[in-house]
């Protein structure tokens, strides 16, 4: 499930798929998180699933959702602003 969320409407995994302007940096920093982070994030934003059910599903506490997803969010953040910076 995580990877057809992330990956769906790409041909190739390697190349990003059909998503214009703020969505494709959105989806590629998205992509460039590690694993356990990306799954939650996938999991609950584009899934829509409350994060005990994340927690079920991947496995670990709630409270490490709730960790990773913080941390993602951290990441995200800087990730997006960089580029930001980098287009300006």
């Amino acid at each position: 499930m995580l990877d057809r969320l992330l990956h769906r409407g790409a041909a190739d995994p390697e190349e990003p798929p059909e998503f214009v302007g703020e969505h494709l940096d959105l989806h590629l920093a998205i992509r460039a998180l590690g694993r356990d982070h990306q799954a939650a994030v996938v999991l609950h934003y584009l899934a829509d699933l409350p994060v005990d059910e994340v927690a079920s599903i991947l496995d670990v506490p709630v409270g490490t959702v709730k960790s990773r997803l913080a941390r993602a969010r951290a990441a995200l953040a800087e990730r997006l602003r960089t580029e930001e910076v980098d287009r300006a």
